[in-house]
């Protein structure tokens, strides 16, 4: 778990302060599958999903001034690329920054959505406290539905350079595994920009799968 809570401050760091909308979005496949972790989920249109495989692809557009995407752009990048390629995670960005951030973990014996709720929540909100002072929990332990799985949440607010921002982190139990999927939204671009980015994320949830 110290892994999850460590990688997603790193990615916050770089992705958390969204740029000015892309003026051209990159064309996506429908549906991603992560290449060892073995989740899938459907890319929203004109979002950005990042993994090992694609990064440096991606960071050379940039630089050739191929691709505008301002939401992440190729600094961004190569900040997130010695994390993303150590632990084999993702990101998916919309055009304005907000970004989801997909994390899997083992947690070392087979554990109940009830007995992660109280054994690891404390722990990651004590992490996450200590990262970041200023930080007011506004839900934890909850369980979301989302398709045909159960999300464990815990939600909180925070300010990053002087922008308030929104941290939502949902937890999916894959045997002795967890996938932690980590949302930072601002509301610099106006709320119905925020609820458009949880609406389109609802949809990536709802079509969520794990590898059989």
């Amino acid at each position: 778990m110290k892994k999850i809570i460590a990688l997603i401050l790193a990615l916050m760091l770089s992705l958390a302060v969204p740029g000015a909308m892309a003026e051209a979005l990159p064309a996506e496949e429908a549906r991603y599958t992560h290449p060892t972790q073995g989740y899938s989920f459907i890319v929203p249109d004109g979002w950005l999903m990042v993994d090992e495989t694609n990064i440096d692809a991606y960071i050379a557009a940039y630089e050739k001034g191929e691709m505008a995407f301002t939401g992440v752009n190729a600094q961004a990048l190569q900040q997130m690329k010695a994390q993303i390629v150590q632990n084999n995670c993702g990101a998916l960005t919309d055009p304005y920054g907000n970004n989801a951030i997909f994390v899997s973990d083992s947690i070392g014996t087979l554990q109940t959505n009830e007995q992660f709720i109280l054994l690891f929540l404390p722990i990651l909100k004590q992490q996450l406290q200590q990262q970041m002072p200023s930080i007011e929990f506004t839900s934890d332990g909850e369980i979301l539905t989302f398709g045909e799985n159960q999300f464990i949440s815990l939600a909180a607010t925070y300010q990053m350079s002087g922008l308030p921002l929104s941290l939502d982190q949902l937890y999916l139990l894959d045997g002795t595994r967890v996938h932690c999927i980590s949302l930072t939204v601002s509301t610099v671009f106006g709320q119905a920009v925020a609820d458009q980015f949880y609406a389109e994320i609802s949809n990536v949830l709802a079509s969520f799968t794990l590898a059989k």
